[in-house]
């Protein structure tokens, strides 16, 4: 697991550096010291740095102080160590503490007689080392998404050489940050970095949270989701989904300007079986995104859609969306979306307009203008219950196709399928 900012002063040598305010936010990763000697730190941080003020090269005032806390809060800092001593800073104002405490941002006091050097070289030998356990924990993992199985015992030796406890059964949670792969080829280059970092902080946010509960499983990036996995027990599968919904809700709130989605697969005895259920997760996610007002969804509720995706010939599945969608098969622009989207809704329904109005916030006859607009493209009368039902298929059909080749913004090729 990463070094935080609480860990500092448990590493050797590093005993006498206090955790002086912050507590709450203890748990934030460090991935980086770093030095500050400008008024501000704004501009040299990228997130994640534990940053140092000496005092040495800059008077640092209370309210430089207070500045720098602000600035660190607003670039996702990790914390600050302030030195103290009888040079440079005597000590740290009351309110600067008061400051960061209020903020849950971690501050932590150095005395000026611990040298820089030896600070600065323990921390980094422990990121580099956490970093190694680290990744090969991930590509240990990654190896098993992607389908490179071993024996399961040989699985089971791997992990506990990495420390990892997989007795106990578990699921897989993929978790989505709504519309990123579109919004990442829209944004213009400032959003562009922007989204890349709330993508980051995402997934900061998303392993403190599995660190709070006692998950020591990392998480993992796959294409647009964030994938953990999540141990739970058989008997108490039942609270899984008020689990996962609170984590979910955690989420929404420390990223409030985001629209997360998550999805869970089935649950699962060891990890030879891991790269099944992260596909599982993958679809559940791609549903609850699709749905919109279902925030969680599990595989268990896809229902028929299991069959579907359970095909291996994915260009039969093609053909018969293509026979019931017509122009609208796996077109991905604004008007063939839109459509879609009412279909859906409509479907959902069972055909009763007024209500798709309202899910809509469409007068009826804009509705009655869409489903008009949605047969002449389908060549199928909307009123037939059997054609309703392909219909309510082929929609079903064409996520999961767009699910398997992680398509976001272009149909796939027939001969792809």
């Amino acid at each position: 697991m990463a070094i935080t900012c609480a860990d500092i002063s448990r590493l050797p040598g590093l005993e006498e550096i206090l955790f002086r305010a912050g507590l709450q936010g203890g748990n934030r990763p460090v991935r980086w010291p770093y030095v500050a000697e400008n008024e501000t730190i704004a501009p040299w941080v990228r997130g994640g740095e534990l940053v140092f003020v000496t005092g040495i090269n800059l008077h640092r005032s209370e309210a430089n102080l207070k500045q720098l806390v602000q600035e660190a809060v607003e670039h996702q800092v990790a914390g600050l160590v302030i030195l103290t001593g009888p040079e440079y800073i005597r000590r740290i104002p009351a309110g600067v503490l008061e400051l960061a405490n209020a903020l849950n941002f971690p501050i932590l006091e150095q005395p000026y007689s611990l040298k820089m050097v030896l600070v600065t070289e323990v921390i980094s030998n422990a990121i580099v080392q956490d970093n190694l356990i680290g990744q090969s924990t991930k590509l240990f993992l990654t190896r098993l998404i992607n389908g490179f199985a071993d024996a399961p015992e040989l699985i089971h030796l791997r992990a506990a050489e990495l420390d990892l406890n997989d007795n106990r059964p578990y699921t897989v949670v993929s978790v989505r940050l709504s519309g990123f792969h579109q919004r990442l080829l829209s944004e213009d280059k400032e959003q562009h970095w922007q989204l890349i970092n709330q993508r980051n902080e995402l997934e900061q946010q998303f392993g403190e949270l599995l660190k709070r509960r006692g998950i020591d499983w990392p998480v993992l990036v796959l294409e647009q989701d964030l994938i953990a996995i999540w141990p739970t027990e058989r008997d108490h599968a039942s609270d899984l989904a008020e689990d996962l919904s609170s984590a979910l809700d955690q989420l929404q709130q420390r990223m409030p300007d985001l629209q997360l989605y998550a999805g869970a697969s089935d649950l699962q005895p060891g990890l030879s079986q891991l790269s099944s259920a992260v596909e599982q997760s993958r679809q559940a996610v791609q549903f609850a995104v699709q749905h919109g007002g279902q925030r969680l969804f599990f595989y268990d509720q896809l229902g028929i859609a299991r069959l579907f995706a359970a095909i291996p010939q994915r260009s039969l599945l093609a053909q018969f969306c293509q026979q019931q969608l017509g122009s609208l098969c796996f077109s991905r622009n604004d008007q063939s979306l839109q459509l879609k989207e009412t279909l859906t809704q409509y479907l959902n329904l069972f055909g009763n307009q007024q209500q798709t109005a309202e899910v809509l916030g469409i007068h009826r006859n804009t509705l009655r203008h869409r489903l008009k607009r949605i047969e002449q493209l389908v060549g199928h009368r909307l009123g037939d219950a059997f054609v309703r039902l392909n219909l309510q298929n082929a929609l079903l059909i064409e996520q999961i196709l767009f699910q398997h080749h992680n398509i976001d913004t272009q149909p796939p090729k027939a001969e792809e399928l």
